[in-house]
């Protein structure tokens, strides 16, 4: 390793100074002198109070005993650490005592607890800095951030299972406390769908990096959501609710991962509908992917408001609308129970079809809007009454223009009905198309409930 003669002392605070970085201007006698002087201080083994009192500030020094003076105030830190001037006898000896005296130096520095400071740390996630650019993003991102938690389950055997992101979705009061209520994916506790039994152990983590017990309350598969709650003291922000995603929309998607580290990803709401599961044609898509440990994790739009909560899936990340969600959560507090539809049918929008179809079916048949009839579940009431795929349905109970998540409100919000009155079925009025006979009819599909 060529090196000049004469470098002057190099400062070894940081894990980036390296003993081969550019010796810079050659240093005066005055500076060889004050170098030695620091180093000095540094190895001696006389007391830290004595050691401080040597190192006053310069103003402290200056002014001495001087009664008119204020008293000198110590600063409380170590001296920094320096390199050794590089040798200038030319001697290997030297140079090899002095690598190795550099070396000391740079492994004490490693140990610096300093470098865990979030002022000195990168950041760990690249993601999270690509998806979060501009200033005001970083402002409703980390406004949205206080509401979100780490969720962890562990079995009764000890073993671990995957991280969720938690929703703080407010307060409930049970037996004259308050609890404070979290929703995410009902993965953290099911498996294929069944709820695990027992029950595994529920931790939160918040964004203090306090961890908490979580308390089980209920489930739902369909929705693949959870809720839980847990007992703390200080009081936790729940975050603006939107109204539902938009298609088109642009989204971030948080996640707390298992280090209680802020994650995000930034995307777009998808145009595109999927109606290959029977009653699940409510999921919508974004165009990236879910954070780690994002399972659970808030869509959010660029104002902040919680517009639906994210899943992992293939090839795009699913997301359930937040007003899903919150009459899931509404009617749970209120019944203890969830009451979903069972239509038997999967649909789409006119409006997703393709723009050459809807204009032969407009001209053809002067239908604008409505519903096209995707599946019929077998032995379902609708095959019964003759729904048939390929068929057009111009409304549910008058309702033309919604978006399948919108319809799934829509029907959700029968099931307090369902509760309300304890029967079996609601009555749901079809206006029903066929496009082969050319015919409209009117239909009163009987529409059970899941009790969940």
């Amino acid at each position: 390793m060529a090196e000049e003669k004469g470098s002057p002392v190099l400062l070894a605070d940081t894990l980036e100074t390296e003993a081969s970085a550019d010796p810079g201007p050659v240093p005066t006698k005055r500076m060889k002198i004050e170098a030695a002087a620091e180093e000095l201080v540094g190895r001696s083994n006389i007391g830290t109070e004595e050691a401080v009192q040597q190192r006053m500030t310069p103003a402290a020094a200056a002014v001495g005993d001087s009664s008119s003076a204020s008293p000198a105030v110590p600063i409380n830190t170590p001296p920094r650490l320096r390199f050794p001037p590089y040798p200038e006898t030319g001697k290997r000896k030297d140079l090899r005592n002095w690598q190795d005296e550099c070396k000391r130096i740079r492994a004490i520095a490693a140990k610096d607890p300093r470098l865990k400071l979030p002022t000195r740390r990168k950041p760990k996630d690249q993601g999270t800095t690509d998806a979060v650019l501009s200033s005001r993003e970083k402002v409703v991102v980390r406004d949205v951030a206080r509401s979100i938690v780490n969720i962890s389950s562990t079995t009764h055997d000890g073993s671990k299972r995957s991280q969720c992101t938690g929703i703080i979705m407010g307060q409930r009061e049970f037996n004259g406390k308050q609890r404070t209520l979290i929703v995410t994916c009902s993965k953290i506790i099911s498996s294929m769908g069944k709820l695990l039994d027992p029950i595994p152990k529920l931790s939160v983590g918040l964004p203090n990096k306090t961890i908490l017990d979580g308390q089980f309350l209920f489930f739902d598969d369909h929705y693949d959501i959870a809720l839980l709650e847990i007992d703390v003291d200080l009081p936790l922000q729940r975050p603006s609710i939107g109204s539902g995603p938009e298609y088109g929309q642009e989204v971030f998607i948080l996640a707390r991962d298992s280090g209680l580290s802020l994650r995000a990803r930034h995307g777009e709401v998808l145009w595109l509908e999927e109606s290959d599961f029977i009653d699940r044609s409510y999921q919508m898509f974004v165009n990236c992917e879910v954070p780690l440990a994002g399972n659970g994790g808030p869509v959010i739009d660029h104002d902040g408001n919680v517009t639906g909560m994210a899943f992992y899936s293939n090839p795009n990340a699913g997301v359930l609308s937040i007003s899903t969600i919150m009459t899931c959560i509404e009617m749970w507090l209120k019944f203890s129970r969830i009451a979903r539809p069972i239509h038997g049918l999967g649909v789409k929008t006119f409006e997703f079809l393709d723009v050459s179809l809807q204009e032969e079916i407009s001209v053809d048949h002067g239908i604008d809007s409505g519903f096209i009839v995707h599946t019929v579940s077998c032995y379902s009431a609708a095959e019964s009454l003759g729904i048939l795929p390929g068929d057009v349905i111009v409304s549910f109970d008058d309702q033309h223009t919604l978006t399948l998540p919108q319809l799934e409100d829509y029907l959700l919000s029968l099931g307090w009905m369902f509760l309300n009155n304890s029967s079996s079925t609601v009555d749901l009025k079809l206006e029903v198309y066929d496009l082969m006979k050319q015919s409209k009819r009117s239909i009163t599909l009987p529409v059970q409930f899941c009790d969940a």
